[in-house]
């Protein structure tokens, strides 16, 4: 109860309140008090805790889900959550009211933490209460993995108690570089301990760390504000994997804290380089007869798509990681041979187990990895692990296809993120 269920990963809870036909506040609906309810059992499990102050912002944080926003109006109006916290009073009606002076609509705000304020004067607000969404940032970090592919900025912030936390925001390589996870660090468990597993760091400016945060939410709006069916949904939620959406308002929040300005030149590019002349070249080069001629045009039509789906936008640039997801994840489902029809759609699919596109592809991406390797200078310091990775890779494909022969297992086609 503590922790309530995201507006970002899906809303149950019906429309909160209707427009009161004489004037003033909006009426209270059954939906509206029930979120109402929800809220108010919420913080007092929640105060029962015995919670700090980076406890408390995770939770405010979180809560939000229940209140009506301008541009998501589902849930209990602002007036009404105040309404309700004042006369609940306590820490756990204090706890509600410091929720919408932190992180509720900004022009409830003000009020909310004038109620906070008389809540405090009158001994209901504990400390941890008065003291969510304080915050003044001091200084930022980007950390990235051995290859500079999976990165995270890690902005510290300090109370006025002096005591500091840290807002990370996880930025991945693919899918245009949207955001993979919001973290709020606490002081006591370390700060550094956001770089366990991470071989470089560098300091940013604050302005820097709001501009690369900014663009990675920004390519993950435009994702997920997609009109999308079922399957695709799933497929959304396992290429990004995403975690700390409870945390979306109070990452707003901080953010807004930092200075405009800065730059996002760090992580990403203005345009994807243009690598059209060396594809065709590639494409036009002597082939072993093994290789299918379809199969090849489906992978080279996969693999520049690929490139285009990753951080930088450069085809050439490979690593690990970008192998083993590509030979895994990405390249099984393109096939020009259609599988069997599907038995929901009535209509056959690309085959994801076609033993001659596993041919060609494992022939045409090995010599593709030696190809960016002689354009390319970093893919030419990483051959040898890329073309480890991508027969290790190529040993599950083939392994799957034996397992599930004539069984159509496809994979979805990715779409391209607009620019943000």
């Amino acid at each position: 109860m503590t922790r309530p269920k995201s507006r970002h990963g899906g809303r149950v809870t019906p429309k909160g309140t209707r427009p009161d036909k004489r004037g003033g506040k909006p009426r209270l609906s059954p939906e509206a008090r029930y979120c109402l309810e929800l809220m108010e059992a919420s913080a007092a499990e929640f105060v029962a805790s015995g919670p700090d102050a980076d406890e408390a912002d995770r939770w405010a944080s979180g809560v939000q889900d229940f209140v009506a926003f301008p541009k998501t109006p589902v849930g209990a109006q602002p007036t009404h959550v105040l309404d309700h916290a004042r006369e609940l009073g306590g820490a756990a009606g204090a706890a509600m009211t410091a929720a919408l002076a932190a992180y509720g609509p900004s022009r409830h705000r003000a009020t909310a933490r004038w109620q906070l304020e008389q809540m405090a004067a009158a001994g209901d607000a504990p400390p941890w209460a008065t003291a969510v969404g304080s915050a003044a940032p001091v200084e930022a970090f980007l950390r990235r993995d051995e290859w500079g592919e999976e990165c995270e900025v890690t902005i510290h912030y300090e109370r006025p108690d002096g005591s500091r936390h840290g807002l990370a925001v996880e930025i991945g390589w693919f899918m245009g570089g949207a955001a993979r996870g919001l973290h709020l660090v606490s002081e006591r468990h370390g700060l550094a301990s956001t770089g366990t597993g991470r071989t470089g760091v560098e300091p940013v400016s604050l302005a820097d760390a709001r501009a690369l945060c900014m663009r990675s939410l920004d390519v993950l709006t435009v994702l997920a504000s997609r009109t999308i069916d079922d399957a695709e949904a799933a497929e959304l939620q396992d290429v990004l994997g995403f975690e700390g959406f409870e945390l979306g308002f109070l990452t707003e929040q901080r953010l807004g804290l930092l200075p405009e300005g800065g730059s996002d030149g760090a992580l990403f590019v203005s345009a994807p380089p243009d690598r059209s002349a060396l594809l065709d070249e590639f494409t036009q080069a002597p082939r072993p007869s093994s290789e299918g001629d379809a199969e090849f045009s489906n992978m080279m039509a996969g693999l520049s798509l690929f490139g285009l789906l990753c951080r930088d936008g450069d085809i050439l640039h490979w690593t690990p990681c970008r192998v083993d997801t590509f030979v895994d994840d990405f390249i099984p489902g393109r096939s020009p041979t259609d599988g069997p029809e599907c038995l929901e759609c009535g209509e056959a699919h690309p085959d994801t187990f076609d033993a001659d596109f596993v041919s060609t592809v494992e022939s045409a991406f090995g010599r593709w990895l030696r190809f960016a390797a002689e354009h390319s200078e970093s893919s030419k310091a990483l051959l040898e692990e890329n073309l480890y990775t991508a027969a290790e890779s190529f040993g599950y494909w083939r392994a799957a296809a034996s397992e599930h022969r004539g069984e159509r297992v496809g994979v979805p086609d990715l779409w391209l993120p607009r620019a943000s």
